[in-house]
């Protein structure tokens, strides 16, 4: 059972999923998979060949439906299956029966599996206040109830935290500490573990799944976009992360650079790495903008990309400006220079892993001049850059593909 699955117009999470589902069939080939994620069994009822059956998080922040009826199922399905991990299993399954067919599915599904897999990711995390607690908690939930039928649960490579309060690390220090596995991505989700009391014996330090992500390349991009072989093209990711000022900025700025690789003869193309309607996450609204604002008519990716196909726009790239962070992953994959730009500790982190935490700009800090001081030697000497990555990345993506071992090891 693999849990906690996102949506696949967000390229990264799709492709955390898609090499999380070969590892379990790599360590278990006859068996049976099921996903429960952020999709709607009845819009897409697979993924890569496993069935998806839905999820309790997925029907309790169901966009479709209105507010009021959101919070209502929240309360009700949250008190449900929160009790059902207190009371003893026969009374909790007569509880669990109550649910709503799409949540009871999921129940049903992690509570009778032999393992339970929490997909790869970034989402165990929280806020300040009631919005924080309830995301801990539905993510944590469905561990909850596998732990309750003695399932065993293995988090696959994470990043874990920031969590504000005292009582949300409480609970994510009793769902992990009962965890077979919890293998965390960089040492500052190390450090946010430890304060949740888990010990260092119950923390793994792993790889990011999305470095053993390589499909079949499917698409033609210099074709599709017109350009020729010989041109030189530097993608650039963004995204909405900052308050409506600080957004501009960071948006003009971008696009100041955008301009500035333009003026040396390469070409620059806005890659929407996310198109995804849940939550008004689309990459095209922010890079829309962006384009707006530059004087010099880059390209612009401004359709809905398959996430195997989008892997092969970062091959043709020379350099890469990303924001998100998984279009950092497929470039270095690809050994295309990075110039990352953070919003979660998971970009400074595994830039540090791979000694190349030089080229890290927190979001917030984002100027022309100190993306320029970075953009610039690497297009006209990237091979520094090459040579880091030549000394670092083969280990680290063997290493990403050791998954499925651990697998094996916790069943």
């Amino acid at each position: 059972m693999v849990i906690n699955a996102y949506v696949r117009e967000n390229a990264g999470d799709a492709a955390l999923l898609s090499v999380c589902l070969r590892h379990v069939r790599e360590a278990f080939p006859d068996g049976e998979i099921l996903i429960a994620g952020m999709e709607d069994a009845a819009v897409h009822p697979t993924f890569e060949g496993a069935r998806n059956i839905g999820s309790i998080r997925r029907y309790v922040a169901d966009g479709t439906v209105s507010l009021p009826r959101r919070l209502l199922r929240k309360a009700v399905v949250g008190a449900a299956s929160g009790l059902a991990t207190l009371l003893p299993r026969p009374l909790a399954r007569v509880v669990l029966r109550a649910l709503p067919a799409e949540a009871r599915r999921e129940a049903d599904a992690v509570m009778s599996a032999d393992l339970v897999v929490s997909n790869g990711g970034g989402y165990v995390l929280a806020r300040p206040g009631l919005d924080g607690h309830q995301n801990v908690y539905f993510v944590l939930l469905p561990a909850m109830l596998a732990q309750k039928a003695n399932v065993p649960v293995v988090w696959a490579p994470e990043s874990f935290g920031p969590f504000p309060s005292g009582l949300q690390r409480k609970l994510v220090g009793k769902v992990l500490r009962r965890s077979a596995a919890v293998l965390a991505r960089e040492n500052v989700s190390v450090t946010e573990l430890r304060s949740c009391g888990i010990p260092d014996q119950r923390i793994e330090r792993a790889v990011d799944s999305g470095f053993a992500f390589a499909p079949e390349k499917r698409t033609d991009w210099r074709a599709r976009l017109g350009v020729g072989p010989a041109d030189r093209l530097v993608g650039i990711t963004a995204r909405r992360w900052l308050a409506p000022a600080a957004q501009e900025r960071y948006e003009r700025e971008l696009a100041r650079t955008i301009d500035a690789v333009q003026a040396t003869g390469a070409r620059a193309v806005l890659i929407p790495q996310v198109s995804t309607d849940y939550l008004g996450d689309d990459d095209r609204i922010v890079e829309r903008r962006i384009r707006d604002y530059c004087t010099s008519g880059p390209l612009m990716i401004d359709e809905v990309v398959d996430y195997r196909d989008l892997k092969g726009i970062y091959d043709e790239c020379s350099l890469l400006i990303g924001t998100r962070f998984h279009s950092v992953i497929f470039s270095l994959t690809s050994y295309v220079p990075c110039v990352a730009i953070e919003y979660e500790h998971k970009t400074g982190g595994i830039m540090a892993d791979l000694r190349l935490g030089d080229w890290v700009v927190p979001i917030a800090e984002v100027t022309h001049d100190k993306l320029w001081a970075l953009v610039e030697p690497l297009l006209k000497d990237p091979a520094p850059y090459r040579a880091i990555l030549d000394a670092n990345l083969p280990g680290y993506i063997a290493r990403a593909e050791s998954l499925p071992a651990r697998l094996r090891e916790a069943v």
